[in-house]
């Protein structure tokens, strides 16, 4: 097992199933234990210790990963837990083990292709290019209707004011980590928000 397995810093383990919960403000991990995940694919945009959670607690995760390093640890934690038959790894990766150039289009758009059997309910954005994972994850829930979550909404670092005004015409959930210190003003803040299907 060559994977990280240490908690990094506001990380937090789920003990019944002995996975890291998804890296988000512990006001929000409260609200999540309560949501049924039995029933729901979750795409995430950005992997990492949560893609084995939630290949555990949800009937399906499919992870956008853009880093190497991450793909390689995410799919070391998804053999050792046998969690592969929940979990797809979506990635452009080159021989040299460095991130094919086209994946900065492929990043956004690659779920497209899982749109005939899959249907998401919960998106999750927390890696690269987050305003326009924002927007793709809107419209993918807009399909069928789901849970958007952001994670560092508009938290130093990643204030996007393009995403803020895409989103006005949702109803926001912010949970703030009041007593993160990692910050310049804005407090470290994980969003979601209730896509209704068109």
């Amino acid at each position: 097992m060559s994977y990280n397995t240490a908690l990094c810093q506001w990380q937090v383990l789920d003990t019944e199933i002995n996975c890291v919960y998804p890296w988000f403000t512990h006001p929000f991990l409260e609200v999540l234990k309560t949501w049924d995940l039995s029933e729901t694919i979750v795409l995430e945009y950005g992997g990492g210790r949560s893609t084995a959670w939630w290949a555990t607690r949800a009937y399906a995760v499919v992870t956008v990963e853009a880093n190497p390093v991450y793909v390689r640890s995410i799919s070391e934690e998804l053999m050792d837990k046998k969690l592969f038959s929940k979990a797809v790894i979506l990635s452009r990766i080159t021989n040299d083990g460095t991130t094919d150039p086209a994946m900065v289009d492929y990043y956004v758009n690659a779920p497209d292709n899982y749109f005939i059997s899959h249907h998401f309910g919960i998106v999750v954005v927390d890696g690269i290019m987050r305003h326009e994972c924002t927007v793709k994850g809107v419209e993918i829930l807009q399909k069928t209707g789901g849970k958007l979550i952001v994670d560092n909404w508009q938290q130093d670092g990643f204030v996007c004011p393009a995403s803020e005004e895409f989103m006005k015409p949702y109803d926001m959930h912010l949970f703030v980590q009041e007593d993160h210190t990692d910050h310049n003003g804005r407090k470290w803040a994980t969003a979601y928000w209730e896509i209704p299907k068109l």
